[in-house]
């Protein structure tokens, strides 16, 4: 049988005397975030995530109505204005 001796209880290490370090390292892990925060306030903080379930299909010619303009722009904005138009339609009637 293997005898192995009290493990020494460990001494705390003492903690950095400077507050300015302390307090430069706690802002710098944030401002990611931050910065997160403050593009949805000033978008008005009012989007809201929504899970979209397309067929292939359909999504496939998303894709195509995309690629045919002229301007580059993301699906996400294409799907953006198509619902803008169809509930514009919708109000109109």
């Amino acid at each position: 049988m293997a005898l192995a001796r009290k493990p020494k209880p460990q001494t705390k290490t003492e903690a950095p005397k400077d507050e300015r370090a302390i307090e430069a390292l706690i802002s710098k892990g944030g401002s990611v975030a931050e910065t997160a925060a403050k593009d949805k306030e000033r978008a008005g903080g009012k989007s809201t995530n929504v899970v979209l379930r397309l067929p292939p299909e359909m999504l496939a010619r998303v894709d195509e109505a995309v690629e045919a303009r002229s301007l580059r722009i993301p699906r996400h904005t294409w799907l953006l204005e198509a619902v803008l138009e169809k509930l514009d339609r919708e109000q109109s009637d």
